[in-house]
């Protein structure tokens, strides 16, 4: 893509200013033959360069061929794409190659097309026309579009645009959720159009989204607080706990909340944890009682299936990618592993350690499963023929504080109070240790890449160390040093970049550069750095401190570049992107919320939201166009983002 770069001017000289992958291009064009166009004389505007391209070449490739290009690159790519010629740009509007690449770019899961015809009617239609003549037109064309296979993807860019091409927000309070005591949570359910209040008042509200109007259905009542309300992946159950030895399932039937069930537990104590299964049909309730008890949704209805008991806390159960097995461990010096066989939750094995398990997870695969014990040692099991058995025991010297599978599942990495790291790998069905990293101190963090071929870890020692699979071998990449502990290390969406954050008050960025990891930039802070999170599209990071400041920095051109500085009065608790990236939301002790964005290439502060006390979460909505709020004033909020000044959109 040929553009006139501004040191190239003066020579009247045309360079590339964007280059799109040439991997991306040659995995489909191997035999053809054509030649990049340069200009011979001076074009003076982008029209005039598309009318003077020759049909050779590239320019000469058939659509088909073009669009299965195209529908394999990244935002940036498809939008650079989109100024080579009319083609092209005709190609990528009418295909709406832009939104497509743009949630893909972002991992995002498009929310059913019912679903989400039948929010835009109800809602999202008036609200994209209150943005002045642009969003009147953006509305009509979505009007014409509702009958596409893709249009959650294209409303959810939509939003993103208007919101992004906003210099200022105004924040309408659109509804108060009161309580008698504070707000501990507050979410929306997947498809956005319900949201749940938790509060210490002993109570949760379900509310809905009813013609624009958010009304209350139900009140969840609990004999004490309520610390957990969580919806099921597709929104139509809600589970509630809390401090209390009860959970409710309350189910949403032909519009209506009804409760199903009610889940006692033997002691007035915690409940630990509470999830539900992958699809739904699942859950499990932990809790201090020394139980775990599974239920299960048969023919409308919730169900106990089964109690599992140990003799100490149970610290968590999780089900595998499948929902067909389940993990319990427990302070009991055990582990149990569970499996639905013909309806039936069956015992399948007991693990057993010498010291608190303290975790317990399955491969992603589901077919594999490690512990990390209090006894210095880590197990591997394997189902074999419908049973497990024990496959490897991990030795260490000292606690074993957690053990992570590869996202491929042929690694495992142990973290460990010995002051090491070991990997282990699976080769030809048996578990072998392939390499031991030596810190000097506790290890407090092992994770892989996204990728699965490199692995992080993160010590009391002030250093992070970064290792690599190269040739089947594990090395040693890159040791970072910080002047105090290391509490965050992870990884960008795709892997090629890493954060981490010290209790030095500093956080660094470190790139994947021709296979080697190189120090991109120091974050300096006048605090502990309490968190460091990218962006959803991994070009832009945040990070919060002590210091009562948030950080905003973006990749431009190879550089990281510090965008924006937020102050808060007072320390900042939560922190997220919108579903998009390009919005973030801060939630602080100062009784108020920030909204920053994105304009014309800047980062600023778009909106300021108060409470009167402390606010304790800040979540955009699944379409980033409601933000909701929930504060120790006794209050959740949510409020709309709308255009300050109508018309204000670039």
């Amino acid at each position: 893509v040929l553009g006139k770069s501004k040191k190239s001017r003066k020579k009247n000289r045309w360079r590339p200013y964007h280059v799109v992958p040439a991997r991306s291009f040659c995995k489909f064009i191997k035999e053809e033959n054509w030649q990049p166009y340069t200009p011979k004389k001076r074009l003076r505007s982008s029209s005039e360069y598309h009318e003077s391209m020759p049909d050779t070449g590239i320019m000469h490739l058939p659509d088909q061929l073009v669009i299965k290009v195209l529908s394999n690159l990244g935002i940036t790519d498809v939008s650079a794409c989109r100024l080579v010629n009319q083609r092209w740009h005709a190609l990528i509007d009418e295909l709406h190659l832009q939104a497509l690449a743009f949630t893909r770019c972002l991992h995002y899961q498009p929310i059913p097309k019912p679903q989400t015809v039948e929010n835009y009617h109800l809602s999202t239609r008036s609200w994209l026309r209150d943005f002045g003549i642009r969003g009147k037109e953006l509305a009509e064309q979505l009007d014409e579009l509702l009958e596409h296979k893709n249009f959650p993807e294209i409303l959810f860019f939509a939003i993103a645009e208007v919101l992004a091409k906003t210099r200022l927000l105004t924040c309408q309070n659109v509804c108060t959720f009161e309580h008698s005591g504070w707000v501990m949570d507050a979410s929306f359910s997947p498809d956005g159009r319900h949201l749940v209040t938790a509060s210490i008042d002993n109570t949760a509200q379900i509310w809905e989204l009813v013609a624009g109007q958010w009304r209350k259905k139900v009140t969840i009542r609990h004999s004490e607080w309520v610390l957990t309300a969580r919806f099921s992946p597709d929104g139509h159950y809600l589970l509630t706990a809390g401090a209390g030895n009860t959970a409710q399932i309350w189910e949403l039937v032909a519009g209506q909340w009804q409760q199903k069930t009610t889940i006692q537990h033997s002691c007035t104590c915690l409940v630990r944890n509470a999830s539900f299964s992958p699809d739904g049909r699942h859950l499990v309730i932990a809790s201090d009682d020394h139980t775990a008890q599974i239920w299960e949704l048969v023919a409308g209805q919730w169900q106990q299936k089964t109690t599992i008991q140990h003799s100490g806390l149970v610290i968590n159960a999780s089900f595998s990618p499948d929902g067909r097995h389940l993990v319990t461990a427990s302070m009991d010096r055990t582990a149990q592993i569970w499996e639905l066989v013909a309806g039936q939750w069956q015992k399948k094995a007991t693990i057993q350690h010498g010291g608190w398990v303290r975790n317990a997870s399955f491969s992603p695969d589901g077919h594999y499963l490690a512990t990390a014990s209090d006894d210095h040692t880590g197990q591997i099991w394997e189902r074999v023929a419908g049973q497990w058995q024990k496959k490897a025991t991990i030795q260490h010297t000292d606690w074993v504080r957690n053990a992570s599978f590869s996202p491929d599942g042929h690694y495992l990495a142990t973290a460990s109070e010995d002051k090491t790291t070991q990997i282990w790998e699976l080769v030809a069905g048996r578990w072998q240790k392939k390499v031991t990293i030596q810190h000097y101190m506790t290890v407090n963090h092992v994770s892989f890449s996204p990728d699965g071929r490199h692995v992080v870890t993160a010590s009391e020692d002030h250093t992070v160390k970064i290792l690599g699979r190269f040739a089947g071998q594990w090395q040693e990449k890159a040791t970072i040093q910080h002047g105090e502990w290391v509490n965050i290390a992870s990884f960008s969406p795709d892997g090629s970049l890493l954060v981490t954050a010290s209790i030095d008050g500093t956080a660094q960025v470190w790139e994947l550069v021709a296979g080697q990891w190189q120090q991109k930039t120091t974050i300096q802070h006048s605090g502990i750095v309490t968190k460091a999170s990218f962006s959803p599209d991994g070009r832009h990071l945040a990070t919060v401190s002590y210091d009562h400041t948030v950080q905003i920095w973006e990749l431009v051109a190879g550089q990281w570049q510090k965008k924006a500085t937020i102050q808060h009065p007072r320390r900042v608790d939560h922190v997220s992107f919108s579903p998009d990236g390009r919005h973030l939301v801060t939630a602080s002790d100062d009784n108020t919320v920030k909204i920053l964005g994105r304009f014309a290439g800047q980062w600023q502060e778009k909106a300021t939201i108060s409470h009167t006390s402390d606010v304790q979460r800040a979540r955009f909505s699944p379409d980033g166009s409601q933000l909701l709020t929930a504060s120790s004033d006794n209050t959740a909020k949510v409020w709309l983002l709308k255009s300050r000044v109508n018309n204000d959109i670039s």
